[in-house]
């Protein structure tokens, strides 16, 4: 699975990254989970600190289209999301 950023904005206040990502695959859609560990790789996460927001997934093209959020650790992801 190949990922872009389309954008990648970060948010110090909340201590995450907001990012913006088109996900290009062969073969069936990739699940959340997979998309999650992707994500968490590519930016040097835990995958348990990576939020996904909003997926769209486009299975003639390839590609699925989301938004998510990379929290610098467990405790900001806690503190941010209820």
């Amino acid at each position: 699975m190949d990922i872009d950023f389309s954008r990648y904005e970060r948010d110090e206040e909340r201590r995450r990254t907001e990012i913006d990502f088109t996900a290009r695959f062969t073969g069936p859609i990739p699940s959340r989970a997979e998309i999650v560990d992707a994500l968490a790789l590519v930016s040097g996460a835990d995958p348990s600190s990576v939020v996904l927001e909003r997926l769209s997934p486009r299975a003639k093209k390839g590609e699925v289209r989301g938004k998510a959020r990379v929290y610098d650790d467990a405790a900001a992801r806690s503190a941010a999301e209820r």
